[in-house]
């Protein structure tokens, strides 16, 4: 099939996602849910930063915890659009779609990137806004663009993650296990020199790790552009294998006619 036929189909894709989106995530549902969400829980992440560190661990829990907040987005909620799918009986035609399943979940997920983005900036001025730290604030808030970066490391890795996950029995299971990951290994509540040497290696990886290094660089003026570099490499290579997996998992539905595949 020609690229250009293939692409031709997106742009209503991209529609339907958002109509889907607010079906499912109205505004008074995104204001009373959503919103004391992305601000209590990198609230709490920043306590606990506190027990272990005092002020110093505190502060950098809530720059770690206002890039991971993104992973909430474009983790969890877009795997959650393939299950409904499954669950629907619509998945079939997602796969006998022009543009097949794979660009179909990735056009996709442009909603849920906006969400991480505004989910992240909430985050900022709320927490922040909390302890009083408003300089902190304004800092953490000019570093916007490296949270479109994170945001987008974290969509190419939902990509992966929905591949394995969303069509599993226990989807809501893996694709939450997939965020705790990210909370644990990519050095959100404490340094990753406080992680066995071999995780160390494995958090180099992962999205958010070096989004979160970015953000807290800038946020205290030293150099913060290596960081986001690796942060979109780590974006780039995600997306490839998110990608990879999804069309493999079309493949392998189609061969053996099951939308599981």
């Amino acid at each position: 099939m020609p690229s250009r036929e293939r692409f031709a189909g997106l742009p209503v894709v991209a529609r339907a996602a958002r109509r889907d989106y607010f079906a499912v995530y109205p505004v008074r549902t995104l204001l009373t849910s959503s919103v004391p969400r992305v601000v209590l829980q990198p609230l709490f992440l920043a306590y606990l930063g506190y027990v272990t560190g005092g002020l110093e661990g505190r502060r950098f829990a809530l720059v770690g915890a206002c890039a991971y907040i993104v992973s909430l987005a474009t983790v969890v909620k877009a795997a959650d659009a393939l299950t409904d799918d499954l669950a629907e009986g619509t998945l079939y035609r997602v796969r006998m779609s022009r543009p097949g399943l794979a660009l179909v979940q990735l056009t996709r997920c442009w909603i849920y990137f906006v969400e991480a983005v505004a989910s992240a900036v909430v985050a900022i001025v709320g927490v922040c806004a909390f302890f009083g730290e408003w300089s902190l604030m304004a800092s953490l808030l000019q570093g916007t663009p490296i949270l479109v970066v994170t945001a987008l490391s974290t969509t190419a890795f939902g990509l992966a993650v929905t591949a394995v996950a969303a069509l599993h029995p226990a989807s809501a299971v893996l694709t939450n296990l997939a965020v705790y990951v990210l909370l644990v290994m990519a050095g959100v509540i404490a340094p990753l020199s406080r992680l066995p040497w071999p995780l160390r290696w494995v958090s180099e990886v992962l999205p958010v790790t070096h989004g979160a290094d970015a953000l807290r660089a800038f946020a205290d003026g030293r150099d913060w552009a290596v960081s986001a570099l690796l942060e979109l490499l780590v974006a780039g290579g995600w997306l490839v294998v998110g990608l990879m997996l999804l069309k493999r998992n079309d493949s392998k539905a189609r061969r053996l006619a099951s939308d599981g595949g």
